[in-house]
């Protein structure tokens, strides 16, 4: 039984470093790249929807810094910090915003400049499938230890 659970630990993180690497890190340097373009062409003048794509920039940038974090302190077998979780959690939680925003432009509605460039947000959606996946691994482990220490 402990050979199983090696075995299926092995398998994860391999998997897990797979993700990172083919998905993750390409999606990454495309969302920084651009999104540090797309900070460069707010003016001074900030109104409402200058600050709204600001917050939004910056916020996808902590996400994705969140996420390599949470990553990295899995894959080596280090303490959890709570926080980078938390950031990777803010990461994916803007991505479904762009994705419904994204949603509501694909079926017709009109939405305002700022509401579009947020969609785009949608092409961060890859990192999807490595923070699920964190997000499993976190749920089984912690079920893991209930049962033990029920035991």
């Amino acid at each position: 039984m402990a050979g199983r659970a090696v075995n299926r630990e092995l398998f994860h993180r391999i998997l897990l470093c797979a993700e990172m690497v083919l998905l993750a890190l390409p999606v990454s340097m495309f969302c920084l790249v651009f999104g540090l373009g797309l900070l460069m062409t707010v003016g001074f003048s900030w109104g409402l929807e200058e600050l709204a794509i600001m917050l939004f920039v910056f916020v996808g940038f902590l996400g994705i810094v969140g996420l390599w974090c949470a990553a990295i302190t899995y894959l080596a077998q280090r303490a959890r910090f709570l926080w980078w979780w938390r950031a990777a959690c803010m990461g994916a939680g803007l991505v479904n915003v762009s994705l419904v925003l994204f949603c509501l432009v694909a079926f017709g509605w009109e939405l305002p400049e700022w509401g579009i460039i947020i969609a785009l947000g949608v092409f961060a959606s890859p990192l999807l499938v490595p923070f699920l996946h964190l997000a499993y691994l976190q749920r089984t482990s912690r079920e893991l230890l209930s049962t033990q220490a029920q035991q």
